[in-house]
């Protein structure tokens, strides 16, 4: 028999959320490490710090720091960075002198390049690693910067080489909440720092021969205030059971940085999600990159996993073989010279941090010109 029963009502349909508004990157500033080494001069005095390396193992070192030509950028002269007799209280008490300097610089740039005065900032985001002390960069820049004292703070100090990217996306969201706000990011990481003879493995060898330091800024806002990049999309993304692949380890001497030889299939690994996301955004039809992967091996297999060209790759290699991996700085460095020789407006274009744990931060961007 038929029921009688009423039918159910259609409940109403949920009136659509929002999207959230863009997000634009003023031109950012750097304050690059004043002292410049060659990775030749680095790779020649890790080899006679280690006297006592087989010949084989020698070869391999050499063959490996051989890979990395170029030079690196240092806050302080290779000879204090590479003493052995830096103890770990000098390490921590002069890593955060430079790095807090340099954020400074770099802030205060990147604050009146795009017209913005101290007291206007809403919020400070900071990703450090390296800069550890309490209290952190963010409360020393909001008193040295003359921000408000009402000013919101989010300081991120285990980011790491994704800090440039993850600075952004936590910028985006911050304006989602307060449209009208303007958010000061910043990226600060003195690597070389890190350098120790504590561990000599070749991987360990390898990151000597990659480190740099710099410190980067820049302000964003849902209004255009520079040509750059416009924020549309972002996604964050961490590879399960990885945290061994790239570590930051601590003993009498200091920090050191350690990671695995499984640490190369990070790319290989990340690449169903990262490629998933860009189909349900757009396409993975890319115009640029802003991209901070880490090392020449790993910039070859995210290059192969995009399929994209030289070109698209140019910028990162560039700041990889002149300045270092300058951790989450390297994202701004590259952005900075994307300025100097810009895409058309309209061109869509990818910022990329790849981090321990292993994570990914990453945003689908537009370029804005003059005038857009």
């Amino acid at each position: 028999m038929p029921s009688t029963a009423p039918a159910s009502p259609t409940p109403p349909a949920s009136p659509a959320s929002p999207a959230p508004p863009v997000a634009h990157v003023s031109r950012p500033a750097l304050a690059l490490g004043p002292y410049t080494v060659t990775a030749e001069r680095i790779r020649e005095d890790i080899l006679a710090r280690n006297p006592d390396y087989p010949p084989r193992q020698a070869q391999t070192v050499r063959l490996a720091l051989g890979n990395l030509p170029g030079t690196r950028r240092y806050f302080r002269p290779y000879e204090a960075v590479a003493s052995p007799e830096r103890t770990a209280a000098e390490r921590k008490t002069s890593t955060f002198a430079d790095l807090l300097a340099a954020a400074e610089r770099a802030a205060a740039e990147a604050l009146a390049d795009a017209g913005v005065p101290p007291e206007r900032v809403d919020c400070v985001i900071v990703s450090s690693a390296t800069g550890d002390a309490v209290p952190g960069l963010d409360v020393h820049l909001q008193q040295n910067l003359g921000l408000r004292p009402d000013v919101s703070r989010l300081p991120m100090s285990q980011l790491a080489c994704a800090g440039g990217a993850h600075v952004l996306i936590a910028a985006r969201r911050f304006l989602a909440w307060n449209p009208a706000g303007v958010v000061l990011v910043v990226a600060a990481e003195s690597l070389s720092s890190m350098y120790q003879n504590t561990r000599t493995a070749v991987e360990d060898q390898i990151y000597k021969g990659l480190w740099g330091d710099a410190a980067a800024a820049a302000v964003v806002t849902t209004e255009r205030r520079t040509p750059g990049l416009r924020l549309e999309h972002c996604f964050e993304y961490t590879i399960p059971r990885t945290t061994d692949r790239y570590r930051k380890l601590t003993d009498h001497r200091g920090d050191h940085f350690a990671s695995t030889r499984a640490s190369l299939r990070s790319v290989t690994d990340l690449g169903p999600a990262l490629l998933d996301w860009l189909d349900r955004h757009g396409g993975r039809a890319l115009d640029f990159g802003v991209l901070h992967p880490g090392g020449p091996a790993i910039l070859e297999r995210l290059g192969a996993l995009l399929d994209v060209d030289e070109a698209f790759l140019r910028h990162s290699r560039d700041v990889l073989a002149e300045e270092g991996n300058l951790g989450g700085a390297t994202v701004f460095s590259v952005l900075a010279r994307t300025h100097r020789t810009p895409p058309p407006p309209g061109a869509r274009g990818l910022v990329l941090g790849l981090g321990p744990g292993v994570t990914l931060s990453t945003l689908l961007a537009t370029w804005t010109g003059p005038g857009a």
